[in-house]
């Protein structure tokens, strides 16, 4: 009798195993198909969040693009400024990345180096185009574009760094220049870099109001401007790319009552 209790008693307890052990393996299923699922939905997040990020990018580019067909479209409109956007753009690059910035921050101080006269569509072709000196009422309108083409790109949360170097890129070492007069290390260093660029392409392109200087003179004025307006160390770097590099050259040479030649007297 007490036998077929223990029988019993056994036939129950392994019973009862495994139906815990069916329970256990049903729960492990369970959990497993709950993180597959889980895992499935986290992967098709990173996708979600891929495409997003890619989606934001294409954005970002039209709406840069837009602003740069506008600032081309302002150039096309004279030609004497015509690819001169392009050029600064092009020197900035090269000057950011030698002076060791990361590609990202030396493609943000590019892109505003294309749009940096964008504030000039609201400078009238009369001022713009005049042959002759600027009336100091004509100075005062003029010198409102980089503030202009600040607010135009402000509004653009992912190119605040360009709207900064946008708004500086005409203030000088010495705080003579706008429009905020801004003096040394106090200018933005993406704006100082493009202040290089834009000063020594202006120099090398002819103007309604005066000839082109030569390669050789024009490296001559970044020369003398050096430490007093212009960042000492890209100046050098600049003259380095330039020797190193093909220059751009443009005919012709102005000078002033002295017989030499100068900084450029407007902004371009």
């Amino acid at each position: 009798m007490a036998g077929e209790v223990a029988l019993s008693q056994a036939i129950s307890y392994a019973r009862d195993l495994k139906e815990a052990y069916e329970a256990a393996r049903a729960r492990e299923q369970e959990l497993g198909e709950a993180n597959e699922r889980l895992r499935k939905a986290y992967q098709q997040s990173l996708q979600y969040a891929r495409d997003l990020k890619k989606t934001y990018g294409r954005l970002q580019r039209a709406i840069l693009q837009g602003l740069l067909g506008l600032a081309n479209a302002l150039e096309a409109k004279d030609p004497y400024t015509r690819g001169h956007s392009a050029r600064v753009a092009e020197l900035s690059l090269e000057l950011a990345l030698r002076m060791g910035l990361p590609r990202p921050a030396a493609e943000t101080i590019s892109q505003a180096a294309l749009l940096h006269d964008l504030g000039k569509i609201g400078v009238p072709e009369s001022i713009l185009r005049k042959p002759g000196a600027l009336t100091e009422e004509e100075w005062e309108i003029m010198r409102r574009h980089p503030v202009t083409g600040a607010q135009i790109v402000a509004p653009l949360e992912f190119f605040d760094d360009g709207a900064i170097i946008v708004r500086h890129h005409h203030e000088r070492l010495d705080g003579s220049g706008y429009p905020d007069r801004l003096a040394g290390q106090g200018i933005p260093l993406g704006a100082r870099i493009v202040a290089v660029a834009d000063v020594y392409d202006a120099l090398i392109s002819g103007r309604p109001y005066r000839a082109g200087l030569p390669h050789a003179e024009a490296v001559r004025v970044l020369d003398r401007e050096r430490g007093r307006t212009l960042d000492e160390r890209l100046v050098g770097l600049l003259v380095d790319i330039l020797e190193t590099g093909p220059a751009t050259r443009a005919p012709g040479a102005a000078t002033d009552e002295h017989g030499h030649h100068g900084a450029p007297e407007r902004p371009v």
